[in-house]
């Protein structure tokens, strides 16, 4: 087993990965959700939950201006510029760890993020998008009106004034954001059974205990998230999803979600030119964060994708000419859940 956190230097900035797992395995980058969160002090969790550095390298990355990546800068922060340091990473991350490609598991904007770094570089060979952001003005609305349709049904005055003194979308500030995320959460779209402040303090629990991080390194990681998602939630209106893929696709979908609407997963998905295969995987029961809520449900739900890398892998990539090059698998991807939207390849 390996264990080491590297350092890469990305557009002059110093960021973290932890490595963790099967010393041979295949590399399985997982890129965190957003905007600001961190991702290293979830390794220990994400491991109890799902298992996967049995089988692979997973390396866990602090984006620019989290975790351990600091980045003093405060101006916006486009997703032109987080998909920039996700491919730069895939580069390095092969380069260093000697390896032709990676496969990526991104969660929420994370997802969102490894399917369009598919344009910038070769060395993706599969992506797991889990609740990607497809469409994050409809996305703004769809949660807003959520948030007010349960506040009213609930008889829950204070936020229904909240939400009605923050307006409606774009929520642009840190302060509306949140306001609009604090009550979507209490009412059950992000985690199924677990309040704002319950996740809150698990997250701020396991930064002030992981081994990763200082106790100082920690309180600067948890002052950065507000400083960060402030620049990031300037930089988002140029997301524009792409009309095709070219490696294998899966999207991880919680049917309760509010905070990416099933609807427009389903659109996309359907509407995605996919030659090496793409599938929509539904979780009944969980809403943005199935990997927390439902990890023997989301662990059967992502199986065959993870399978078919830790078995194809080896003999579907090679190196030439220093370019990455892939081979189409020869295993469609059908994941063994209901519910279930698939394609194989063309």
């Amino acid at each position: 087993m390996t264990n080491r956190l590297e350092t890469f230097t990305i557009a002059g900035l110093t960021h973290f990965v932890l490595v963790r797992g099967k010393a041979d395995g295949p590399v399985l980058l997982l890129v965190q959700a957003g905007p600001g969160f961190p991702m290293i002090h979830e390794a220990d969790a994400l491991q109890r939950a799902l298992g996967l550095e049995a089988e692979f390298r997973v390396a866990y990355w602090d984006q620019r201006g989290t975790g351990r990546s600091v980045d003093p800068a405060t101006s916006p922060l486009t997703i032109a510029h987080l998909t920039t340091d996700l491919g730069a990473l895939v580069e390095a991350l092969t380069a260093r760890l000697q390896v032709p490609a990676v496969s990526v598991m991104g969660f929420s904007l994370g997802g969102t993020l490894a399917i369009l770094a598919t344009e910038l570089t070769r060395r993706i060979s599969r992506v797991v998008a889990v609740g990607p952001d497809i469409d994050l003005a409809g996305s703004e609305a769809f949660a807003w009106a959520f948030a007010q349709e349960q506040a009213v049904r609930r008889g829950h005055r204070r936020a229904l004034a909240q939400l009605l003194a923050i307006g409606p979308p774009p929520h642009d500030t840190t302060e509306r954001f949140m306001t609009r995320v604090r009550w979507v959460t209490e009412f059950g779209g992000i985690h199924v059974g677990r309040t704002f402040t319950q996740l809150a303090g698990t997250l701020a629990m396991r930064l002030l205990t992981s081994p990763h991080y200082s106790l100082p390194q920690a309180f600067v990681a948890l002052r950065a998230m507000q400083r960060t998602q402030a620049r990031v939630l300037l930089g988002l209106s140029d997301l524009a999803m792409p009309g095709r893929i070219t490696v294998p696709l899966t999207v991880i979908q919680g049917r309760l979600d509010v905070a990416a609407p099933p609807a427009f997963a389903q659109r996309w998905v359907d509407s995605l030119e996919a030659p090496r295969g793409k599938s929509l995987v539904w979780l009944d029961r969980c809403a943005h964060t199935p990997h927390y809520e439902d990890p023997p449900a989301f662990r059967a739900a992502v199986a065959p994708a993870l399978a078919s890398v830790a078995q194809s892998l080896p003999a579907a990539q090679r190196m030439t000419s220093g370019k990455f090059e892939a081979t189409s698998s020869t295993e469609a991807d059908r994941p063994r859940t209901s519910n279930t939207s698939a394609s194989g390849s063309a």
